[in-house]
């Protein structure tokens, strides 16, 4: 490929980062960044030269472009990926993908029409392609534990500290939105490692005793318990404040199990094989990357944004659905917003 992928990013602070994945790749550059804040576009504009910049998103949108990354507000993402894919611009949007089922509608008709005229949607679920993770899916696709029965995944994150430069403003989305909203760090690896879809769910939510005191109003954590399509079952913890970090995934399956470590040397994969009647084994280790090493251990998020970036490019190129397109985004999110509803409803389960 000849000609490189222009790309606009929106959102200039979590955009920094991932900008410089995309300068990375050899089919793009980065030509245009839209942010109203003076301070995050000054400091973007530190490792960024000849690229123009916008404050209003309609006028970035008309830049020419083949890409949009929405880096924006975790709660404005469907609304601008609409108005990208409208404007036929391939899209990469970060988590979530809506905050509401009828944007989440929207979102796949839009995503739909896109895909007609050649434009694609990506969901930038980057926690799905942790070293790790990628060796879970591609052990659990070669049948080596057999079919899931229980899962588990957990997202617990003290913010604390960096509150006062995590949030602008009370009103800022992450003082406000439910921890059950934000599942997709949490239950977007089990649906990439399986490819099981999620059919119903019930919510339960902790109330706000702890982070109220750094000025966070939405409840303290958030718990799912989620029916898979297979009638096996998957518990979630989204977005919750604790006292220890913990990013973990534990997957049960007919023949086997594996989880990562949970609270030191994360990356170390600990599997234990037993089929009927066989003596059961037993292996930990650290997964490497199996391509590409070098230049995703150069990116954040444990090297999970390169991946994102590079898949995206690559179905582009290819003219092929992105592996997490607009459905399987609805999978990693709807959990957290009926959960939610779940659960000021008396923890009912939902479909």
């Amino acid at each position: 490929m000849g000609k490189k992928l222009k790309v606009g990013i929106f959102g200039a602070g979590r955009g920094k980062g991932i900008a410089g994945v995309f300068n990375m790749n050899p089919h793009c550059k980065v030509v245009a960044v839209c942010e109203k804040n003076e301070i995050l576009l000054k400091n973007f504009m530190k490792d960024f030269e000849e690229i123009t910049t916008y404050s209003d998103y309609d006028k970035f949108l008309q830049h020419e472009m083949d890409i949009v990354v929405l880096c924006n507000y975790c709660t404005e993402h469907a609304l601008a990926a609409i108005k990208a894919l409208r404007s036929g611009k391939n899209v990469l949007s970060e988590t979530i993908a809506c905050k509401t089922l009828a944007e989440g509608v929207a979102l796949c008709r839009e995503a739909e029409r896109a895909e007609k005229k050649g434009k694609f949607y990506m969901f930038a679920e980057n926690y799905c392609y942790f070293s790790y993770i990628q060796e879970m899916e591609r052990l659990y696709k070669s049948g080596k534990i057999g079919e899931l029965r229980y899962g588990e995944g957990e997202y617990i994150h003290n913010c604390s500290k960096s509150w006062h430069i995590l949030t602008s403003s009370s009103s800022h989305w992450r003082n406000w939105l439910p921890s059950t909203y934000y599942c997709t760090h949490s239950l977007g690896p089990i649906i990439k490692i399986t490819d099981l879809k999620p059919v119903k769910v019930a919510g339960f939510v902790v109330p706000n005793r702890v982070s109220r005191n750094y000025g966070r109003k939405g409840d303290d954590w958030g718990i799912l318990m989620i029916e898979m399509e297979n009638r096996a079952v998957v518990k979630i913890i989204p977005w919750s404040y604790g006292p220890h970090d913990s990013v973990w995934y534990r997957i049960y399956g007919t023949e086997g199990m594996m989880e990562n470590n949970r609270w030191r040397e994360t990356n170390t994969l600990n599997i234990h094989f037993e089929k009927l009647w066989e003596k059961p084994r037993i292996k930990s280790y650290i997964p490497k990357f199996r391509k590409y090493r070098k230049q995703a251990e150069k990116a954040g998020h444990g090297g999970g944004d390169f991946f994102v970036v590079w898949e995206f490019v690559n179905s582009i190129i290819k003219e092929e659905r992105p592996p997490i397109d607009v459905y399987k985004a609805m999978d990693m999110t709807l959990p957290g917003l009926l959960g939610y509803r779940s659960a000021l409803s008396g923890n009912i389960p939902i479909e």
